[in-house]
């Protein structure tokens, strides 16, 4: 690069939340293989020092994102070492099949609203002084396909999603003259830990994240792997089709 800016350094920064496990982790590994140095959170610390054993060059660091604190302290970790971050990617998150005709047997009803939503707004909050710093940057926000058409299965984290594919909308405006990229992605049933109960086709998470580095790297704002491809189009030209096909998914 050349004019006013300097030149960026050799080692890229990237950070991951949630990143000990199904996605996030394949995040982690792939950045790794790639060069980057990562700074991997979770709040498991078991996960994560099974993580550190498997990519012992990971940085795990104990985060729960809806902690703000918590959030603050993992920044300020980063900043202190490096002072920018190439790539910030906001993965944590959580579901819970939830019967909203039984309501009062369910102990904890925003579980995923602060995870999935309070949590990314921490993580990225926090972390967009070193997306600044390190710009041209990037930031990567894992949705889901139940953020553009809810599924009466999951609806708590449906609606959550659906906050969070509002919000990445609008930073994706916000932060373009900053020259930080946001691209979403919205995969379909992915083989992790958190839907190992379910028999249905799911994607292996290092297809998700294959496809969503390589699309972000082209500036594509939404990437939409496997079979959530026809989901935009559908709900555009046949939205009821959508949705009833969606709610009983």
């Amino acid at each position: 690069m050349t004019g006013d800016k300097a030149v960026k350094p050799a080692v890229r920064i990237a950070v991951v939340s949630g990143g000990s496990s199904g996605i996030g982790r394949a995040f982690v590994a792939q950045l790794l293989g790639e060069g980057y140095a990562v700074y991997a959170c979770g709040r498991d610390t078991g996960r994560l020092g099974q993580l550190k054993d498997a990519l012992p060059k990971v940085e795990a660091i104990p985060c729960d994102v809806t902690d703000r604190p918590s959030v603050q302290a993992f920044a300020t970790m980063v900043r202190e070492a490096h002072g920018r971050i190439d790539l910030l990617v906001s993965n944590a998150g959580g579901s819970r099949e939830v019967d909203l005709a039984g309501l009062d047997m369910c102990a904890d009803l925003t579980g995923e609203i602060r995870v999935n939503y309070e949590g990314a707004v921490n993580l990225i909050a926090e972390f967009l002084p070193l997306l600044k710093a390190g710009a041209p940057s990037c930031l990567i926000v894992v949705g889901s396909g139940y953020g553009l058409v809810p599924s009466a299965r999951v609806p708590l984290y449906s609606a959550s999603k659906a906050a969070l594919h509002s919000l990445t909308t609008t930073l994706r405006r916000t932060l373009a003259p900053l020259e930080i990229s946001v691209t979403e992605v919205c995969p379909p049933v992915v083989d992790t830990p958190s839907v190992r109960h379910r028999s249905v086709p799911k994607m292996p998470p290092q297809d998700v994240v294959a496809q969503t580095l390589a699309g972000a790297r082209k500036g594509k704002p939404t990437i939409y792997p496997g079979k959530v491809k026809f989901l935009p189009l559908l709900n555009r030209i046949a939205p009821a089709l959508a949705e009833r096909i969606v709610a009983g998914s």
